[in-house]
């Protein structure tokens, strides 16, 4: 990586998980060609995902900047890793774990929906958040009508735990794995 500023990294089969940084989170907003020759990967098309406007990717910056040991906590980009390097959407979390719980989100553009890639991002993140002794249950909201986005909690081994905080006036759902419940699925 460009500079070294792109820590930490997380591999799948298909996905590498790149942590944003201040750098790349404020050149994500700042210059597209200049972030996606960070992240080594060609100029989307089309950026940021649905429900990643400019608000939420300054959201980022603003954590990073107060706090840039909170890499890990804050949002991860999805980089498909088949024949060519395509940036497919981002994920990651919404800071540092409080109380043992830390929340998930996700997001991938229109053209990579249906693949498996957005449950295969959160269930590495949902790893990572775990091997924190302190993470004991992750959790995510959605809206009750995006059920693409429902049923990756659930591939995840996420529960139904009642209604999360509305976003914008519409009401949201919430779901949650605690890390017993996680651990024993991967047995």
């Amino acid at each position: 990586m460009t500079g070294g500023w792109i820590t930490p990294r997380l591999s799948t089969r298909r996905l590498e998980l790149i942590a944003a940084t201040e750098t790349t989170a404020a050149m994500e907003v700042l210059d597209l060609r200049r972030f996606a020759a960070l992240l080594e990967v060609r100029e989307p098309d089309r950026w940021p995902p649905p429900l990643n406007d400019e608000s939420s990717q300054r959201w980022y910056i603003e954590l990073l900047r107060r706090d840039p040991e909170a890499a890990g906590w804050g949002l991860w980009y999805v980089v498909a890793v088949g024949r060519e390097r395509q940036l497919i959407g981002s994920a990651g979390f919404k800071g540092r774990p409080a109380g043992g719980t830390c929340e998930i989100g996700y997001s991938l553009l229109p053209a990579f929906h249906g693949r498996g890639y957005a449950t295969e991002a959160a269930r590495q993140l949902i790893t990572w958040a775990f091997r924190d002794e302190a993470v004991t249950e992750v959790r995510a909201e959605t809206l009750p009508l995006l059920a693409a986005s429902i049923r990756v909690m659930e591939k995840c081994g996420m529960r139904f735990i009642g209604d999360g905080i509305p976003e914008e006036g519409q009401p949201t759902v919430r779901y949650a794995i605690t890390k017993e419940e996680f651990m024993s699925r991967r047995r």
